[in-house]
C-alpha cells in the first residue's frame, strides 16, 4: 500500500483521513476533518481502515545510507545473521553488537511508530462505532472494524516484546493531558491483547478465511491468537499448559479451515503469482510503482561482484546469514541447496551464461527476479505463513503433553514443514519441544521471527552441537566474542525522548 497516509503523533488530537480509493495501495492524498464530521459514507470508513495499513510499511524506512531499514535492526539482535556492509551508524551496530541504549534512534522508531499506528486505530474504533447501517451494512462495517482492532493488538503485541511494561492507551488523544499515561504491567497489555483479537474474531465470524488482496481475514486472526497464546505461555508470563491448549486449538482451526497449504518447493516462495494465496496467510503489500520494497536490494551480496547480478546492486550487503549458522543446517537439507533459501553463486545481469561466484552465503529466500532485472522491487513480505502456524500447532501440543509428544497431529503438523526441506528423513514417532525450536529456527529465519522466539522460549541455538540451549549465558554467532545474552538483553530501554515526555516510564 503506497504510504500517502500522514503519520499522526500520539501526542496530538487528530485523526487521518483519506478519500477512497480503488486500489488497495494507491491511495490518493487526505484531507483532515473532525471525526464528528467524518464516517458519512462507506467509502469513508473503507478509506480510514485502509490508512492503518500504512503504518506496517514503517519497518521499511531507513536513514541515510544502504540497508538501514528498521526490520533489519532487529534480525541483528539474535546473532545468527551478520552485516557485510560495514554500517557507520552507531545505532545499528548497537544492535549488531547487543548492547541497544536508550538513546537508540531504532529502539525511538519503533516505540513512536508503533503508538502512532495504535492512536489512529484508537480513532478509527471510536468513529466506526456508531456508523449505521445506513451508511454501511453491518456485515461489511464488522469486517472493517475487525480489521481495527486486529491492527491494535499487532501494534501492542510487537511493543510488549520489545519493551515489556508500556503505556496501555485505548483511547484518542483529546489533550495533551492524556499523554503522561503510567505503565501497565505485561499481563494487562496481553489481556487487552487477546480481548481485541477475539473482539476481530467474532467481528469477522462470516468472513473469509482468506484475502487476495493482502487484508487481515480470518486466518490472519486465529493465527495471530495462536501466536500470542504460545507466547503467553512462555516468557515472561509463564501461563503455561492453558495458554498452549488454546494456543494449539487456534492453530489447530487454521489447519482445520484446509485454505492454506505449503508449497511444493522453495522455489514457489518467490513466484508473485503465489502472493497472499497458499502458504502466504498475510503479508506486508509491495508495489514497485507506488511502494516499493527494500528487501531484494539489501541482501544483495557485498562487495558488489566484478560482474553484477542485479540491478542497484551497490545497496547490498545489508543482512546475510553468519557462517555457522549457515552450517548448522543439517545435511542434504534443500533450504541449503542453491537458490533455496541461499545461494553462493548467482547468473551474471544479462550474461546468464557466467556464473558469478560469491564470497560467502546470502540470503536468496526473498529474491526479486523481476527487481533484479528492473532496479524496482514490488515484492510483498510476509508476516505470518502457514509453516509457521503448523510449528506452532506442534510445539503447542508439544509443550501440553509434557515436552515430548506422539500426538499424531503435532508430529504431522511438524513433519509436512521438515519433510519438504528433508524428504528423505522418515516420520519420526516422538517428537520434542527442541526439534521443534530448531525447526522454527532453520524454517523462519530472517523474517522477523527469530528473536521474538528466542524472547520467548528463553532459547537459543548451539550452531555447533545443532541443540537447543539456554539462552541467557549462550553467545550467539555474530555476536562479539564475550558477549553472552544476559537478562538486560531482553528488552530495550525506554528511549529517552519518551522519558522527557513522559515521566512515567521507569522500569521497576
Amino acid at each position: 500500500m503506497k504510504r500517502y497516509i500522514f503519520n499522526i503523533s500520539w501526542l496530538i488530537a487528530l485523526i487521518v483521513i483519506c478519500t477512497s480509493c480503488d486500489d488497495f495501495l494507491t491511495e490518493e492524498p487526505k484531507t483532515f476533518l473532525s471525526p464528528d464530521f467524518y464516517y458519512q459514507s462507506e467509502a469513508q470508513v473503507q478509506a480510514a481502515v485502509n490508512g492503518l495499513y500504512t503504518y506496517l510499511d514503517d519497518r521499511f524506512s531507513s536513514d541515510i545510507g544502504p540497508g538501514t531499514q528498521t526490520y533489519l535492526f532487529l534480525e541483528y539482535l539474535h546473532g545468527y545473521a551478520v552485516r557485510p556492509y560495514t554500517s557507520s551508524s552507531q545505532d545499528l551496530n548497537q544492535a549488531v553488537n547487543l548492547n541497544v541504549k536508550e538513546d537508540n534512534g531504532y529502539a525511538q522508531k519503533l516505540w513512536s511508530t508503533h503508538y502512532v499506528a495504535i492512536e489512529n486505530c484508537n480513532s478509527v474504533l471510536e468513529g466506526i462505532k456508531d456508523v449505521t447501517t445506513e451508511i454501511i451494512a453491518d456485515n461489511t462495517k464488522n469486517v472493517l472494524w475487525g480489521e481495527a482492532y486486529f491492527l491494535r493488538a499487532y501494534n501492542y503485541f510487537n511493543l510488549v516484546r520489545l519493551f515489556g511494561e508500556i503505556p496501555l492507551k485505548l483511547e484518542s488523544t483529546k489533550s495533551l493531558a492524556d499523554t503522561e499515561i503510567e505503565l501497565s504491567s505485561v499481563d494487562a497489555v496481553y489481556t487487552q491483547i487477546e480481548k481485541d483479537l477475539l473482539k476481530a474474531d467474532s467481528l469477522m465470524v462470516n468472513n473469509s478465511w482468506t484475502s487476495v488482496e493482502g487484508r487481515v481475514a480470518k486466518g490472519a486472526v486465529k493465527s495471530m491468537l495462536a501466536k500470542v497464546y504460545l507466547t503467553m505461555a512462555g516468557y515472561p508470563l509463564q501461563k503455561g499448559n492453558t495458554y498452549y491448549q488454546k494456543a494449539f486449538d487456534q492453530a489447530k482451526a487454521v489447519v482445520a479451515s484446509s485454505k492454506y497449504y505449503l508449497f511444493d518447493n522453495y522455489a514457489a516462495l518467490r513466484d508473485p503469482a503465489n502472493e497472499n494465496t497458499g502458504e502466504y496467510i498475510w503479508m506486508i503489500q509491495r508495489q514497485s510503482q507506488y511502494a516499493g520494497s527494500p528487501v531484494h536490494f539489501n541482501l544483495l551480496p557485498y562487495p558488489e561482484p566484478e560482474k553484477p547480478i542485479s540491478s542497484a546492486g551497490a545497496n547490498g550487503g545489508a543482512l546475510a546469514p553468519a557462517q555457522a549458522f549457515y552450517d548448522s543446517y543439517t545435511p542434504g537439507d534443500k533450504r541449503l541447496e542453491e537458490k533455496g533459501f541461499y545461494y553462493t553463486q548467482h547468473e551474471a545481469l544479462g550474461d546468464p551464461g557466467t556464473i558469478v561466484q560469491l564470497a560467502q552465503p546470502y540470503i536468496y529466500k526473498f529474491w526479486d527476479s523481476a527487481a533484479a532485472q528492473s532496479g524496482n522491487s514490488g515484492k510483498n513480505f510476509p508476516l505470518i505463513t502457514y509453516a509457521d502456524v503448523l510449528l506452532t500447532l506442534a510445539e503447542a501440543k508439544t509443550q501440553v503433553d509434557g515436552g515430548n509428544t506422539n500426538n499424531a497431529e503435532a508430529i504431522d503438523a511438524y513433519f509436512e514443514v521438515r519433510s519438504r526441506a528433508n524428504p528423505v528423513e522418515t516420520k519420526p514417532s516422538l517428537l520434542s519441544v527442541d526439534d521443534i525450536l530448531k525447526e522454527r529456527f532453520w524454517e523462519l529465519c530472517f523474517e522477523g521471527h527469530t528473536w521474538f522466539d528466542m524472547l520467548r522460549t528463553r532459547r537459543a541455538l548451539n550452531v555447533t552441537s545443532r541443540n537447543m540451549v539456554n539462552m541467557i549465558g549462550y553467545n550467539a554467532p555474530a555476536h562479539p566474542e564475550g558477549h553472552q545474552f544476559a537478562e538486560d538483553d531482553l528488552y530495550f530501554p525506554y528511549p529517552i525522548r519518551e522519558k522527557r515526555l513522559n515521566p512515567n516510564l521507569v522500569r521497576n
